[in-house]
């Protein structure tokens, strides 16, 4: 089927529509904290967080392909990391962001070297160890005086003056009293901040030569290692770089004020958490983990409350009136089984099909690297480009 429109990669009509995305996101980004409601706002911050966690479990898992369901204890160790640091030492939150980066890149590090000799199953069987043993660990008796053990820790968040509840950047309040719920808008601009990091740091690996290698080694890592990849190398750096990413998000659970072993995104939940919101928005895409964190905390949120009938809407009352507990998982694994018929590639992958029936987008033609010269007037040649074969 021939597309309806066609679109130059480069050109103004493709500009234009992103920065018509682009306006729309900073609308919807500015809308949320100063109109939206304060259930609202937690929702948002919820769901970015999850975005920052899949994000760095899809560099890992959808561009490289190497499984790992261990990624809450990285988020965990982000967790504890802010929260030691703050309760024990005084430090403020975010002076936490760039030592729990590089804790958690050092332990991802080291797991990553089993990655080096096993893989598919057995890679996910060892990070799943790892995401069990990491909250027994937490307990442990002999470094209770140092996380809180079973009770955790509390106070862990920004150490705000009494009576006056701000926190200023470089002089620069603009967040006025941190008083109540006004707060909230706080922690949702951290939270925007850290994703845009992550995806920043995603974005720039996979639009790079170390982005093709990672596909690469995905694909067919012994063609890729012919090919002159060094795949111990590559797999370490991206494994401890995706738990160091993953551990920011984490840190910001922190700074909300209390943080317990026993908290869901820092159990195993948390790591099939991370891999669901992947596989729903799309591995292997950049978008693909911010589409899936909106529709997992959408559809969670909306069907938390079904507890009594009278919040069910009345079509889909005959299905889940009978359950006695919110049935949010319920819908949302029945979703995920539509889904995967539906849309095998996540809905990332889909909207690309769909969209890719009305609109080709042509990318730019490359340029040759042949060289001609041109003699100007003074007689001396310059070299320039030649201008690329127009399409037949």
């Amino acid at each position: 089927m021939k597309p309806l429109f066609t679109i130059k990669a480069g050109g103004p009509t493709s500009w234009a529509v992103r920065v018509v995305c682009a306006a729309a996101l900073v609308y919807v980004l500015l809308w949320i904290p100063t109109s939206g409601s304060n259930s609202l706002i937690d929702t948002a911050t919820t769901a970015l967080t999850l975005m920052g966690a899949a994000l760095s479990l899809n560099l890992l898992l959808g561009f490289t392909g190497q499984i790992s369901l261990g990624h809450s204890a990285f988020f965990g160790i982000g967790a504890y990391t802010t929260a030691v640091c703050v309760t024990r030492w005084g430090w403020s939150p975010l002076k936490t962001l760039p030592i729990a980066f590089a804790v958690a890149f050092v332990v991802g590090a080291l797991v990553s070297l089993p990655a080096l000799r096993i893989k598919g199953v057995y890679l996910a069987l060892v990070t799943l160890t790892l995401g069990v043993v990491f909250p027994q660990f937490i307990k442990w008796p002999k470094i209770e005086w140092l996380t809180g053990g079973s009770r955790g820790l509390t106070d862990t968040g920004f150490k705000f003056d009494k009576n006056n509840r701000t926190f200023e950047l470089f002089g620069w309040n603009p967040w006025g009293n941190l008083r109540g719920e006004n707060v909230k808008p706080f922690y949702f601009w951290i939270a925007v901040v850290i994703v845009l990091i992550i995806y920043l740091i995603c974005r720039g690996l996979v639009k790079s030569r170390v982005g093709r290698s990672l596909v690469a080694i995905r694909d067919n890592s012994t063609a890729a290692a012919v090919m002159g990849v060094n795949l111990a190398l590559t797999k370490g750096l991206v494994f401890g770089l995706s738990a160091a990413m993953c551990a920011l998000p984490g840190s910001l659970t922190a700074m909300k004020g209390t943080v317990t072993p026993d908290t869901a995104l820092l159990t195993v939940i948390g790591s099939i958490t991370f891999l669901i919101v992947m596989v729903v928005g799309g591995a292997g895409t950049l978008w693909g983990p911010i589409i899936g964190a909106i529709v997992y905390q959408f559809i969670t949120e909306k069907t938390g409350d079904w507890v009594e009938p009278d919040k069910i809407p009345s079509l889909l009352r005959p299905f889940f009136s009978w359950s006695k507990t919110p049935p949010a998982a319920g819908i949302f694994g029945l979703s995920l089984v539509v889904l995967m018929f539906v849309a095998p590639l996540g809905l990332a992958g889909f909207w690309k099909q769909v969209v890719g029936r009305v609109v080709a987008v042509v990318p730019k033609p490359a340029g040759s690297t042949t060289l001609e010269p041109t003699a100007p007037s003074d007689g001396i040649p310059t070299w320039q480009p030649e201008e690329p074969l127009a399409e037949q």
